[in-house]
């Protein structure tokens, strides 16, 4: 199977070509610059990060600094011999363009280099490796610096978009943790991050949080906040309130916490999927039902969305390849939410395909979604100025 085939690794979807992809609809990767003089580490780098980042790499300070106001990047990845001759603002854009933020700094020392004049001149909030570095640590780092970034630009929403987002990000790290320490996930915290989703509903900003959420790096945390909205949208849109809208909100937050212990090799693969790693990937369903049943506070709704969200109408699905009636209004309504969701999501691989293709997909399936409740799915979410996603 090649994403070809496939416009989301885990969903199965009729076939939709993306190549060649009009220029609105490309992938849009994250924007890295590299410093370095040595060509056998600028070989490394760009083999260990072209297929998850857009690179440029530079040899001179001078040369990287005036191509920054071009390039716009959103991490500069330095060695830290070339940065302690230079200035603090040595990476602002040239001419002093303050309406460009300054990207987030990545040094990297050799192991009998000392740091402490780089953490003097730029602080310690940058990041700092010694080679040598594997490309798992090297990827996660600059993935995390780009989700700190992101969550510092939430800080300048509105009130009703960022306490929706703050609230479940830091929820959703401490499920990881939770899950880490062999605890049990907290239901009613969980429940808690999501109560603020409800009122932003109500409020008609869901269309604000949508976009403001792709900005961060964590996928996983992403889709699920994307598949939350759209569920307590659905929910709000169809009459459920109260307790019952909650549930959907919070099951939507947890629906794939199965992959937060689904291997990083297999979960942020960039390239296709073998016949080997596909049973792996489909695990985090089951996965999920697992941890979601050590919790006794937890809901039966969110483990029916958690456990059912890949199983269709006609038997298609999995893990348990249930059909018809053995599905019921939950399970159905996370199946729609959660492949729309995909399908508008941005990935590397794949673009953010507008909302009225991802409807054209999900109505060209037929008996696999319940066509009924996806009329209205779709009555509800284009009534709603949901603008762009």
């Amino acid at each position: 199977r090649s994403r070809h085939d496939h416009c989301c690794r885990e969903k199965r979807v009729p076939s939709v070509r993306l190549h060649p992809l009009e220029p609105e609809l490309a992938p849009s990767l994250p924007r890295v610059l590299v410093l370095t003089r040595d060509d056998r580490r600028g070989k490394e780098l760009s083999s260990a990060l072209t297929n998850r980042f857009d690179l440029s790499i530079f040899a001179d300070l001078g040369a990287a600094r005036d191509a920054i106001g071009t390039v716009q990047p959103e991490v500069v990845l330095a060695e830290a011999d070339l940065m302690r001759t230079g200035k603090a603002d040595c990476l602002q854009p040239a001419g002093g363009d303050s309406a460009s933020p300054a990207p987030g700094l990545i040094f990297i020392a050799k192991q009998d280099e000392s740091l402490n004049d780089l953490l003097t001149q730029f602080g310690k909030d940058c990041r700092y490796l010694r080679w040598p570095i594997t490309s798992r640590a090297l990827i996660q780092t600059i993935s995390e610096l780009l989700s700190e970034t992101a969550e510092k630009a939430w800080e300048h929403l509105p009130e009703i978009v960022k306490k929706p987002l703050t609230m479940t990000v830091q929820e959703y790290q401490s499920i990881a943790t939770q899950i880490e320490n062999g605890e049990p996930i907290d239901y009613n915290t969980a429940a808690e991050s999501c109560s603020p989703l409800i009122d932003a509903i109500h409020a008609d900003t869901h269309h604000s949080i949508l976009k403001s959420v792709q900005s961060h790096h964590n996928y996983t945390y992403v889709h699920s906040m994307r598949v939350a909205t759209l569920l307590t949208l659905f929910g709000c849109g169809i009459g459920i309130d109260g307790k019952d809208l909650l549930i959907l909100s919070t099951g939507g937050l947890l629906h794939d916490v199965g992959k937060l212990v689904t291997p990083s090799n297999i979960l942020d693969k960039p390239g296709k999927l073998s016949e080997e790693e596909w049973p792996v990937m489909r695990d985090h369903v089951v996965q999920s039902g697992m941890l979601l049943d050590d919790n006794d506070d937890m809901t039966r709704g969110a483990r029916i969305i958690a456990e059912q969200h890949h199983e269709k109408l006609d038997g298609t699905g999995y893990p348990k390849g249930l059909k018809g009636g053995e599905l019921n209004e939950l399970a159905r309504m996370s199946a729609i939410t959660d492949l729309f969701g995909a399908l508008s999501d941005r990935r590397t691989y794949k673009p953010a395909f507008p909302a009225e293709k991802a409807f054209e997909i999900l109505e060209s399936m037929g008996g696999a979604l319940d066509q009924n409740l996806l009329a209205v799915f779709r009555s509800i979410f284009t009534s709603s100025g949901h603008g762009e996603q």
